[in-house]
């Protein structure tokens, strides 16, 4: 499976030496026929507070965004659709978890975008050419031979499984059309990463008992839930919230932080795992898996309403907070389960911006203000990994991330 450690050397790469052709964007002035949510929707989330900037700010931001990250990371390769994953695939290859976020992407710019149905029916028949035994996605993918870019038997990645899963219900709801794709898909997740108890493991061919927090996206497990009813997705919505809620009560009490992996996570008991435990950044703390459980926690809570997102968005924001005196370029990959940064050498926006979701989740308006405005600068040079969370983050903050489940 995905192995991060790398990142640390890959995310000083300077967006400018990323050389893809761009990727024609039509007249967003047209809807295309068909959308039933085009670009821009302006959600009313069930808590917490926007940006102080208007709605037509936030819009032309998230499209300027969009533009960039479109124009350098998504191409077409390997006979439809791949997102270049900058550092982690040979030969501007993808990963799943990239595929994944390029499928959420798509079908939420769509209208302003007036190709995106064809680039999501792209990056899905990439996904269909390269499944594991599993019927997942092969996490890593060589972006010139189209073949499986690692050692052993193909695997798939949780995170980029959960999200093609998310995508095609987000398709379904924008085109219509995806309704046997997607519940397919949710079948053989279901199978293959939901443990007996309910919690979600690592990875499809992994062990029983470890989880990873990056992978608790409680709004996308919510909105299986009210799809695919032939399996039990609530049983994971509510072991997930109780690791959650283990693990912080006796590890991070005041912060809510949760590490890069938890072993235990099928008892009452889950706890850090071991420091190198797979990616060694360490992994008994907050690293750059961990760093997008701000957003994650944040977007349920905003887009649900949950009491345990909302008490766990505050928590996490506060924290962030206090220890950044404020300043959002204070905010580094690697936190403490108490919220104290270290290795404050490395520095990346993807720490920075996922933490503006959670703030927004908190009802911090100026805290939320500074963390928007952060947004709109890549300091630390970017690519692929920090550029895409901020393409995301900047979709929820801009209000404009609709939920499958009330469309």
């Amino acid at each position: 499976m995905l192995n991060r450690a790398g990142r640390v050397a890959a995310v000083a790469i300077a967006a400018a030496t990323v050389s893809l052709s761009t990727l024609s964007l039509a007249d967003s002035s047209a809807v295309a026929a068909g959308e039933t949510h085009p670009f821009p929707t302006h959600v009313t989330y069930k808590t917490g507070v926007l940006p102080s900037a208007s709605a037509s700010t936030r819009d032309a931001a998230v499209r300027k965004q969009y533009d960039s990250w479109k124009s350098h990371y998504l191409r077409s390769a390997c006979g439809g659709y791949l997102v270049y994953a900058t550092g982690d695939a040979p030969n501007k290859g993808t990963v799943s978890e990239a595929q994944g976020y390029g499928m959420n992407i798509v079908p939420l710019m769509a209208g302003y975008d007036q190709n995106a149905k064809a680039e999501f029916d792209g990056l899905w028949k990439v996904v269909q050419t390269h499944t594991d035994g599993h019927g997942m996605m092969q996490w890593k993918i060589d972006g010139s031979s189209c073949k499986y870019a690692d050692s052993g038997t193909p695997d798939g990645a949780t995170d980029g499984d959960l999200d093609i899963g998310y995508g095609l219900i987000l398709a379904d709801k924008q085109w219509g059309g995806y309704t046997s794709a997607a519940k397919s898909w949710l079948a053989k997740f279901y199978a293959a990463d939901v443990a007996p108890d309910g919690h979600l493991k690592c990875e499809d061919d992994g062990p029983g008992n470890d989880t990873r927090p990056s992978d608790f996206m409680l709004d996308h497990l919510r909105a299986f839930a009210a799809y695919d009813t032939a399996h039990d997705w609530n049983k994971v919505v509510t072991r997930t919230q109780a690791v959650i809620g283990e693990f912080t009560s006796k590890y991070s009490p005041t912060a809510n932080l949760l590490s890069d992996f938890v072993v235990g996570a099928d008892s009452t008991s889950p706890k850090p795992a071991s420091a190198n435990y797979q990616e060694n950044q360490p992994d008994n703390i907050v690293g750059y898996n961990s760093v997008r459980v701000p957003w994650h926690i944040g977007t349920d809570a905003l887009v649900y309403g949950n009491a345990q997102s909302i008490q766990v968005a505050r928590n996490q924001s506060a924290s962030y907070k206090s220890h950044a005196g404020g300043d959002p370029a204070k905010i580094y990959p690697h936190t403490k389960l108490d919220g104290t940064p270290t290795n404050t050498g490395d520095q990346s926006e993807c720490a920075n911006d996922p933490v503006g979701v959670a703030a927004m989740a908190a009802g911090d308006q100026a805290w939320t203000d500074a963390l928007w405005n952060f947004l709109g600068t890549n300091p630390y040079g970017d690519t692929y990994f920090g550029e895409t969370i901020k393409l995301l983050v900047y979709i929820v903050m801009a209000g404009d991330y609709w939920a499958p489940a009330s469309a």
